[in-house]
């Protein structure tokens, strides 16, 4: 047979020797739907599906029947066979059988996408016949393009595929199947599981979506070399599945006898990988051990808040698909850790059920309830552990956001408030997590109301006639639903300015005074327009967030500020407006954060080997 492939991809010319167009083939070819050749898996509609790709076909065939010559010359498209009347006899017996098909006008849809190269073509050819290769009943076939070049495909079949093929039987609810396995130095571009029918292959499978060791474009490395694995599975079942345009499989439709359901093609599918894991087993070992080592590094040196989840769960090392980044691996662990979270509500329910039930004395009642309180144990510690991390990265966006740029820049005040606190809300509208006021002092995160930037007038329990804002008001109760001065017990404000300011005019010690003694004086009311009444009892404290330039440090000596014994602060108290007022360097605030949570970050990011269920997991 040989296949003429010319370059333009608008024509395609197929010669064989074969019984050609006789009588009897003919009529079947005439015929949709034909028998005739059942028995080799064809369906009789194969050239309709010619003219799915091409716009017609020209066909010449010379055979012999019945001690005579004949010449059948056609054409076939959309409407019909033409000439009718389309064969004659030819003089002489010096002829050989010969069928030519030309497949003409090749479509853009389909033109666009085929293979250009010869060896693409020869590869695409084998892989959709690969079992009559395998078993050694295929002719002689020949690829030549319109450049004179040409690729004998038995050759190649035996220089490309043969020598890695191995092949393993099995059985799947009395149905007997057979797995071609086979390790592709080239002919591949990825892992795969190709299931055939009738010696054909019909449908590919993307195994790194099976598999999550075998991962997606990239060979594995053997002792051959690099390859890629392709697999061929056959079986009668599937021969028998197989829909008539031999594209999809339609188990579905398969009669059911007796009570024994058929198989699905899942179940096939996971047949096939099961085996397939087998076969690969020590090179995608070899794959497990080094996503382990990228696993345990990223746990240990950022995402220690996985650690319990790998100790409770370590068959999640082999579920994490292979040569994912750190980053989308830390999605994936987060993916189990949620899966996790949900296991256990359900464990949850269930022994809600069975206390209802009275089942508590069932003994599965007691081990489910062992299982249940150890991972909530093991999740609250997971918990914990994801939070000092966020504190971790909180602290070190801070550091970066008080240093100068490439140009010796510095960050505007409002970074460095948006990484405290969210602008332009209130507490009824920011998440607990997003507010990290624990960087000024962790009594802050315990309060009733915030506001953070908000014109007075907008903050439910406040208006000024100035219309000021606060970069930060702490109130210790609910004020928005209260009309009881007694109610508030204390009113925290936190101002900032930008790192290494140096302005004489713009005082932020006298700014926060000032707000203080607007409260008191009544310049800021309640939402019903009255003022807040006697706030002699209300204790008033202001921290004040700056670098301590020259005009800084007079501000603060000018309001009789003491020095802290570090010299990176001042702190006390004013008796003219009644209010303990604390200026922090950023220095200083960075350096005290980091003191108070270094034992967290300690115990947490450089844990003894000892103490864990997998030593493996810390370096060296």
């Amino acid at each position: 047979m040989y296949l003429h492939h010319y370059m333009s991809a608008i024509d395609f010319i197929v010669t064989d020797n074969g019984n050609g167009f006789n009588t009897e083939n003919y009529k079947s070819f005439e015929e949709a739907y034909t028998m005739l050749k059942v028995k080799k898996g064809c369906k009789g509609i194969g050239r309709f599906l010619w003219l799915k790709a091409f716009e017609k076909v020209v066909i010449t065939s010379t055979y012999s029947e019945d001690g005579s010559w004949y010449l059948r010359e056609f054409g076939f498209n959309m409407d019909g066979i033409a000439p009718e009347k389309n064969v004659k006899v030819i003089d002489g017996d010096d002829y050989q059988r010969s069928t030519r098909v030309i497949l003409k006008g090749f479509k853009s849809a389909y033109r666009d996408s085929v293979a250009y190269s010869l060896e693409g073509l020869a590869r695409k050819i084998i892989e959709h016949c690969l079992p009559y290769f395998i078993m050694d009943n295929v002719p002689s076939i020949v690829l030549k393009d319109n450049r004179g070049e040409e690729l004998q495909l038995n050759k190649y079949y035996e220089n490309t595929y043969k020598d890695s093929l191995h092949h393993d039987k099995f059985q799947i609810k009395n149905e007997e199947y057979i797995l071609y396995h086979m390790l592709l130095k080239s002919g591949a571009t990825d892992h795969e599981l190709h299931l055939c029918a009738n010696n054909r292959e019909v449908k590919s499978i993307s195994l790194s979506k099976k598999i999550p060791n075998l991962e997606k474009g990239k060979r594995l490395e053997v002792e051959e070399g690099s390859v890629y694995y392709t697999g061929y599975l056959a079986g009668k079942y599937l021969d028998k599945a197989i829909n008539v345009e031999r594209s999809e499989f339609e188990f579905q439709d398969l009669p059911v006898l007796g009570d024994k359901s058929p198989a699905s093609e899942e179940d096939i599918i996971d047949a096939a990988v099961a085996r397939i894991e087998i076969y690969l087993s020590d090179d995608l070992d070899k794959v497990g051990e080094a996503k382990k080592r990228q696993i345990d590094n990223l746990v240990q040196s950022r995402r220690p808040q996985y650690r319990f989840l790998l100790n409770k769960k370590p068959e999640i090392y082999d579920k994490v698909p292979s040569g994912l980044s750190d980053e989308k691996l830390d999605v994936e662990l987060y993916k189990h850790q949620q899966e996790w979270e949900l296991e256990t509500v359900q464990q949850r329910h269930v022994i809600e059920q069975k206390e209802k039930d009275n089942a508590t004395t069932d003994e599965a009642y007691g081990e489910l309830f062992d299982s249940y309180c150890e991972n909530v144990s093991e999740l609250n510690r997971a918990s914990l552990a994801e939070y000092v991390i966020h504190r971790k990265a909180v602290i070190d966006l801070l550091s970066r956001a008080i240093e100068a740029d490439d140009a010796g820049n510095f960050s505007k005040e409002e970074r460095i408030h948006k990484i405290i606190c969210p602008m332009q809300r209130s507490s009824d509208e920011i998440p607990y997590d997003s507010m990290n006021l624990w960087l000024i002092d962790d009594r802050l995160a315990y309060h009733h109301f915030l506001a953070s930037d908000q014109k007075m007038d907008s903050i439910p329990m406040l208006e000024n006639e100035n219309d000021k804002r606060m970069d930060i008001a702490i109130f210790d109760a609910a004020l928005s639903y209260t009309e009881d001065s007694d109610n508030i017990n204390s009113i925290t404000i936190v101002e900032f300015k930008r790192p290494m300011r140096d302005d004489k005019d713009n005082d932020p010690v006298w700014q926060v005074k000032k707000y203080v003694m607007d409260i008191k004086h009544g310049k800021v009311k309640k939402a019903n327009k009255r003022d807040f009444g006697d706030m002699d009892h209300v204790s008033f404290y202001c921290y004040v967030i700056v670098d301590l330039t020259p005009s800084m440090r007079e501000s603060a000596e000018r309001n009789e500020l003491m020095l802290t014994q570090d010299r990176q602060g001042y702190f006390g108290y004013s008796k003219n407006c009644g209010a303990y007022i604390e200026v922090i360097s950023y220095d200083k605030l960075l350096k005290d954060v980091k003191q108070r949570n270094r034992i967290l970050f300690d115990k947490l990011l450089e844990p003894k080997a000892k103490d864990l269920k997998h030593p493996e997991m810390v370096g060296k």
